[in-house]
């Protein structure tokens, strides 16, 4: 992707951000009164009421609900959590099988960053090469070092050559494809540790999905550059439905027991309109 539509691509995705926000998970404060945030100073907000169970904080009941009701009721409340948010962008060459994929990713990264800078988060983006390279400009998508999408190692690899660390107890989102051949459980866990939320948003195009293809084909693989020619059958595409499924649920069982939001959009769907619906009912933005 060439520097002026990588510049086009994120001003069309950051006017679309506009008044959007991250948002910020919150977590419920022990009805004993310890909180289970990490400091004692942040802002408590009222939550919800419950039925008053024994040992209870007796500080917690409402004598107005009681006065009211005759019903003894305990305050709830929600603590904000540190507004931190780590955004890593894989940007190895996989990502730009297609120009349209490239731009749905680029645009995505930078529109997350700038609800991130709307909701006044404190910000990182990563660029997912050979290791995790630290965006220097995180609040200034237009002005960041990516768009080549050339990179010849999977995010996970780059994470297992990451030496450094995320943001504490904040919120990390990973833009990728998913299509790498290692097992996902060492990479989900290095992202959820420590973190608040972590989110998995795969962008996969309609061909990748379902290809659309027949003859006899020649394939190349975009990291290696490694060149095939297969006869695109129909017993072919089936084997390769099937070990796509395959994939899918594995990344699926795992991000379910490493406690990560995995959310799929396809490319043709979300871009260029850029239709977020899926991370508005997921609790990404607001």
């Amino acid at each position: 992707m060439d520097r002026p539509q990588f510049r086009s691509v994120l001003a069309s995705a950051l006017a679309r951000a506009g008044g959007l926000e991250l948002a910020t998970p919150r977590m419920t404060a022990g009805i004993d009164g310890r909180r289970t945030g990490r400091r004692s100073g942040n802002a408590l907000e009222f939550s919800e009421y419950r039925e008053y169970q024994a040992g209870d904080d007796l500080r917690r009941l409402d004598w107005g609900v009681f006065a009211r009701s005759e019903q003894l009721m305990v305050k709830l409340y929600s603590e904000e959590v540190d507004p931190r948010c780590d955004i890593v962008l894989d940007d190895s060459a996989s990502m730009a099988t297609e120009e349209a994929k490239a731009a749905a990713a680029l645009g995505l990264a930078g529109l997350l960053a700038q609800a991130a800078a709307n909701a006044g988060f404190s910000l990182a983006v990563w660029h997912a090469r050979e290791t995790l390279e630290k965006e220097p400009f995180p609040y200034r998508p237009l002005e960041w070092s990516c768009g080549a999408f050339d990179g010849g190692a999977s995010p996970g690899e780059a994470f297992g050559r990451f030496a450094g660390g995320f943001q504490s107890r904040g919120i990390r989102i990973v833009v990728t494809d998913l299509l790498w051949p290692e097992e996902p459980g060492r990479f989900l866990r290095r992202l959820a540790d420590g973190a608040m939320r972590a989110v998995v948003i795969q962008l996969l195009t309609r061909d990748e999905l379902d290809p659309a293809v027949s003859g006899t084909v020649s394939l190349t693989d975009a990291e290696t550059g490694e060149e095939r020619e297969l006869a695109a059958d129909d017993a072919l595409l089936a084997r390769y439905r099937q070990r796509l499924a395959r994939h899918q649920e594995l990344w699926s069982r795992a991000a379910g027991e490493y406690g990560v939001r995995l959310i799929r959009l396809t490319v043709e769907e979300f871009y260029p309109g850029w239709d977020l619906q899926q991370l508005f009912r997921c609790g990404v933005l607001k």
